[in-house]
């Protein structure tokens, strides 16, 4: 679902060294919806994943390390393409 606003500017942590930083919604979020993006720390040099979540203080941006993520998409679709054969 496309959102209409968005803060300027989200602060999140690294999620390896845990440096403060911050970041801007990119394109594909504010334009097309697609709640996704990434980053690298520019201390430790970590790659990671990026998307807004809901916190009790409105919004935030979440930093998750991108192989973490990408394990946990790689787990989500092998159990949709699991449940879709047991469908037929």
């Amino acid at each position: 679902m496309k959102r209409e606003t968005f803060k300027e500017r989200y602060d999140f942590k690294c999620p390896k060294c845990k440096k403060e930083l911050w970041a801007k919604p990119s394109m594909m979020m504010t334009q097309f919806g697609n709640n996704s993006g990434h980053g690298t720390c520019p201390d430790c040099k970590t790659f990671f994943h990026l998307e807004i979540t809901p916190d009790i203080f409105g919004e935030r941006m979440k930093a998750e390390i991108w192989d973490k993520w990408l394990n946990k998409q790689k787990r989500k679709n092998k159990k949709c393409v699991l449940e879709e054969k047991d469908e037929n």
